[in-house]
């Protein structure tokens, strides 16, 4: 698999946007945040120009430069232009970076594909039956997961992003495959009992 970012959940609001990082805190008392970034060079989010953060404080949006300052455990330090104040940065918790898709780079994989496009791709198990639509896909630290949300069955699951558990991608199609029976998610099980 040939994907590009992670962390990304569907919505509706910034279809033509594709979230690159989130702030998970202020570093410094001088207005600086600690970002969590969704690229494979953490450093390059500075790259693709001004970025859109949405929020609490910014529902509809507000566009900021920014500007890497250095590694951190876990992301990076940056600044965002215009904020000054440890107290602005740090309420700036769990809001979300965003750039217009197009400004992102042409895969150069045939293959390949950016996370947010598996966002509401049919879920198909290795008999081809569509058990859910996929709804996010995340990495916490351990590797990438996606989340399904699931059709008959009720709620969310979430299933390891490997060649082994999701060993077909077909953008083109609309759909994953999850081997359900290579994650045990107790599907064979609920069918027999």
């Amino acid at each position: 698999m040939n994907a590009v970012s992670s962390q990304i959940k569907g919505s509706e609001k910034h279809n033509e946007m594709i979230c690159i990082g989130v702030v998970f805190g202020a570093a410094g008392v001088r207005g600086a945040v600690r970002l969590k970034v969704f690229t494979e060079d953490i450093r390059s989010i500075s790259k693709y120009g001004p970025v859109t953060i949405f929020g609490p404080d910014f529902p509809d949006g507000k566009k900021f430069e920014i500007n890497v300052l250095h590694n951190v455990k876990g992301g990076v330090a940056a600044k965002l232009e215009g904020v000054d104040d440890r107290d602005i940065a740090e309420s700036l918790k769990g809001a979300e970076l965003y750039i217009e898709r197009s400004r992102l780079p042409e895969i150069a994989e045939e293959e390949g594909f950016y996370f947010e496009d598996l966002i509401g791709l049919q879920a198909r198990d290795q008999n081809e039956n569509v058990f859910g639509t996929v709804d996010g896909v995340f990495n916490f630290g351990a590797g990438d997961i996606v989340e399904v949300d699931l059709k008959s069955e009720k709620g969310k699951r979430m299933y390891p992003f490997s060649d082994q558990v999701v060993p077909e991608v077909n953008i083109q199609a609309g759909y994953i495959v999850v081997d359900r029976a290579a994650f045990d998610d107790g599907t064979e099980t609920e069918q027999k009992g």
